[in-house]
């Protein structure tokens, strides 16, 4: 008897240990199932700073997985109440951006979200123009409206950047980008944007701040597509599997199984903008990690006889974003299922789907 109790009390010892650590074992789980992935929040803002004072408008979560040539981007909307320490009621999204710029923003985010994301993106709204004209524009779905309203928005973007020319606090550089002719006449599909239109396009918000989001997301998305295009055009991707093509066409080869520092090199020369204008917080192992994923979701797009945009999955969060308003001390915005918002968010950002 004193045997089989002393079994019984092993066995059911056993169980309780694997009951108590199988929360880990969870955990552990669902860090595998990202570990493919390079994820970062992107920040942009309406100020002249890259990294404080105005509102973060557009934060959003960067997935990309080299291995399945994917690239997830989740927008979260600025009108999201979330907790924050320091303050007895929920607070809008960018208010920790406003407080103390990106790692604040980054902080509060994974805390509300369950993510463990380390590394950001944050720049300026001319930053922002300025990148998608580098990389020769973006493509976006416009409306007559949507054009409309866009004109107006790009002008007030101009007086504003004429009195900050004035004051001396801008450069030549701005004058010189500022005497293009930033008015559109064109509205419908494929509708070719330069720099301060597309970012005046990404933060129309006349008709609601969900579908202002829904645009940001398709101009980042589009700037991702274009950054992809451009290294396609000028380098002949491969692997040890697919062989190195019989042709290049004057573009260089590289090998994505053997890159050596000069092909390295090479490739970072063509996206050193996005990090040069931007406040960021990444070492050169993540700028190199970034640098040799796009390069091989461009290849995996030529494989599949796509476009890269193709391989782009958007979205924007959180769940209640259409639902009509919450009211929190005066501000109004939504209040969240957080637990139902965290499984989407692992969903979307960590899904093969």
């Amino acid at each position: 008897m004193k045997k089989n109790a002393m079994y019984r009390l092993a066995r059911w010892t056993a169980l309780l240990l694997v009951l108590c650590l199988l929360p880990v074992f969870t955990l552990n789980e669902a860090a595998a199932e990202d570990s493919d992935w390079i994820t970062f929040l992107l920040i942009c803002n309406e100020g002249m700073n890259n990294d404080r004072g105005n509102a973060g408008n557009t934060l959003m979560v960067a997935a990309m997985d080299p291995n399945r040539g994917k690239i997830h981007l989740m927008m979260f909307t600025w009108d999201t109440f979330v907790d924050y320490e320091g303050y007895d009621v929920p607070q809008k999204l960018d208010m920790p951006y406003r407080n103390n710029g990106p790692e604040e923003s980054m902080k509060v985010f994974n805390d509300n979200f369950g993510l463990n994301i380390n590394h950001y993106l944050s720049l300026n709204y001319l930053n922002l123009a300025s990148l998608i004209d580098e990389y020769g524009g973006v493509t976006v779905d416009l409306s007559r409206a949507e054009r409309n309203a866009l004109n107006g928005m790009v002008a007030s973007k101009k007086v504003r950047l004429q009195e900050e020319i004035a004051s001396g606090f801008l450069s030549q550089l701005v004058i010189d980008m500022l005497a293009q002719d930033y008015y559109l006449n064109d509205f419908g599909p494929d509708t070719h944007l330069k720099g301060l239109q597309g970012v005046g396009y990404g933060w129309l918000q006349y008709d609601s701040v969900y579908n202002c989001c829904e645009r940001d997301a398709e101009v980042i998305a589009s700037l991702f597509h274009s950054v992809g295009t451009f290294l396609s055009n000028r380098v002949a991707l491969y692997t040890d599997e697919t062989g190195k093509p019989e042709s290049t066409e004057g573009k260089r080869p590289i090998n994505l199984d053997s890159v050596t520092d000069d092909d390295y090199a090479f490739l970072f020369k063509m996206i050193a903008p996005i990090f040069e204008m931007s406040a960021n917080n990444m070492e050169e192992e993540e700028i190199r990690a970034i640098t040799l994923s796009l390069a091989r979701i461009a290849l995996q797009a030529q494989r599949e006889g796509t476009d890269i945009f193709d391989l782009l999955h958007t979205t924007v969060l959180p769940l209640e974003a259409t639902q009509p308003y919450d009211t929190v001390a005066g501000a109004q915005g939504h209040l969240i299922d957080k637990e139902a918002n965290i499984t989407a968010i692992r969903k979307f950002l960590y899904s093969d789907d």
